[in-house]
């Protein structure tokens, strides 16, 4: 009869304990999720070539090129080295490109000299400066105070021998054309703008996007994916991660210049149907119509060969012409109406996710507040591990001063092992989960699909931390049958009273506590029990108790 009060008590329980940590776990998913995108544009034709009504432009290969190194001045104390390159005997009056980097670039030596080199042997004046490096870091920065950077080399150009200022321009990729937003909705007077990979969203929605994408793309467990939401809701603020949050879109209300914007379909990273139609939206309604889309089979950087950047993958055949012919096409005045080849067209996208509208975080508000509840499991389990070491020493000095030893037991039968197991095992279930969590990350980052028994270890993980679930409620649950218990020997002593029974008499001490004795071995316990707890509602943010 014990033994199922005792089954009785442990599985009441776990079953407690369990319904929290799931409820812990909705709690910790804010209200939001990535969804699937549905509104998909469709090319007119697969054939990616631009085509003015206007006439002919301007061949790739028709000069030969000079290359100039120049200095930019940033700052009185700050300067860039930068390269300029110009078709040698190309007529005076004609258009001009400045380049700027995404993220992961820096150098103007190591970027876009094939890209400004074909360009320039159309008759295209360009400019690619290094990107400043001593403001920009991984932790900050500033997009206005970049845009107000590339300015001086944008001033540079504009009054370079034979270059036209009004048909000068800008080239923009990835993290980039946030930089050439600000530009362009500053100076109206710039003559087009071409947006390469743009991520066109506030970076934490395209983020979102992005890392549901890879995830989906590598076939991650449901509860993997589900952790985006979790995580990219969140305050980034201890990280100075405020750029995250940078305004992108109320930039593409001022995009007035005609307007090149090219995707590469098998770049997972970027919402190349939706970000190119909200382009197109916002722009339309500030009065410009002359937005042109182009989809190319290729990744982010416009390469083929590897849906990765790589380095040494050469650019698709037809892009450097594609975007020569619109350069030109515009500079010769080429307006909306004034294109023989469609608005849209190339290869035909999918893009899988849609960027979110909104990411608010949920119970986990925060980085700091996340490093603290990861943190909080293996600190407080340590401390319980150093009370213990305390009390040992304690005990064996105090057996070494006494002949007569005391022999009474400090923990309930089955506590102590039970506070072993949930330390050793909360540790090492929430190291195994961040280490699995590791491994998603970096096949999803190469595009590497997990095997089945990968998936199967997400499985695994769940089942344990079911275990260990159990294991921490086995406290409880002694608590519980000792109350349990203490009522059941009241109720019989009642009715043994009201029978005139004389209750068998008991034994004035109790030599077993309910949990433990003394506060030394209380303080181990309640450090142990909560740590094991901690890591816990670790788990239930990772989503191992989500249904």
């Amino acid at each position: 009869m014990r033994i199922l009060k005792r089954l009785a008590a442990l599985l009441a329980a776990f079953a407690v304990l369990l319904c929290a940590l799931t409820g812990v776990g909705y709690l910790m998913t804010p209200p939001w999720k990535v969804e699937p995108y549905h509104g998909h544009l469709r090319p007119a034709t697969a054939d990616t070539a631009i085509v003015s009504k206007l006439g002919p432009t301007v061949p790739q290969g028709s000069y030969r090129v000079k290359e100039s190194g120049i200095k930019v001045r940033l700052s009185p104390d700050v300067s860039v080295h930068a390269i300029v390159r110009e078709p040698v005997d190309a007529p005076t009056g004609r258009p001009a490109c400045l380049f700027i980097h995404g993220a992961g670039t820096g150098s103007a030596a190591n970027v876009y000299g094939d890209l400004a080199q074909a360009l320039a042997s159309a008759g295209i004046t360009t400019l690619v400066p290094d990107k400043r490096l001593d403001t920009y870091t991984t932790f900050h920065r500033d997009y206005a105070a970049m845009a107000d950077d590339y300015g001086k080399s944008l001033k540079i150009l504009r009054s370079w021998p034979g270059v036209d200022p009004a048909k000068t321009g800008l080239y923009a990729e990835s993290e980039g054309s946030w930089v050439s937003s600000v530009m362009t909705g500053r100076d109206p007077s710039l003559a087009f703008s071409i947006l390469t990979s743009p991520p066109v969203y506030p970076g934490r929605d395209q983020m979102a996007m992005a890392a549901s994408t890879y995830l989906y793309s590598i076939g991650a467990p449901d509860g993997i994916r589900s952790d985006v939401t979790k995580l990219l809701g969140m305050d980034f603020a201890p990280l100075g991660l405020e750029y995250a949050d940078f305004d992108a879109l109320a930039q593409w209300n001022r995009l007035i210049q005609p307007t090149l914007i090219n995707f590469g379909v098998d770049d997972p990273s970027m919402p190349i149907e939706q970000g190119a139609q909200e382009v197109m939206d916002r722009a339309r309604a500030a009065g410009n119509r002359n937005v042109t889309v182009r989809y190319y089979p290729t990744n982010h950087q416009m390469r083929v060969g590897s849906r990765l950047a790589k380095a040494g993958l050469p650019l698709e055949p037809h892009y450097t012409r594609n975007l020569e012919d619109w350069i030109n096409a515009v500079a010769a005045g080429t307006k909306t109406g004034d294109w023989s080849t469609p608005q849209v067209a190339g290869s035909r996208p999918d893009q899988l996710y849609a960027a979110p509208n909104a990411t608010s975080p949920g119970l986990v508000s925060s980085l700091g507040v996340l490093i603290g509840l990861l943190a909080a499991g293996p600190a407080l389990l340590l401390l319980a591990a150093l009370g213990a070491l305390v009390l040992l020493l304690a005990r064996t000095t105090r057996r070494h001063r006494q002949r007569n030893r005391d022999k009474d037991p400090r923990f309930a039968s089955g506590v102590s092992p039970c506070l072993w197991a949930g330390a050793v095992g909360g540790l090492l279930l929430l190291g195994g989960t961040l280490g699995y969590v590791t491994v998603v990350v970096v096949h999803a980052l190469g595009l590497n699909p997990l095997s089945r028994v990968q998936n199967s270890l997400w499985i695994a993980l769940k089942v344990l931390a079911l275990l260990l679930t159990l294991v921490c409620a086995i406290m409880p649950g002694h608590v519980l049958l000792a109350r349990l218990s203490r009522h059941s020997s009241r109720s019989d002593a009642i009715l043994a009273g009201a029978g005139h029974v004389r209750p068998q008499s008991a034994s004035p001490l109790d030599p077993e506590p309910i949990l433990a004795r003394g506060w030394g071995h209380w303080l181990v316990l309640i450090l142990a029990w909560a740590g094991t707890l901690a890591c816990l509602l670790s788990l239930a943010f990772w989503g191992l108790f989500s249904l």
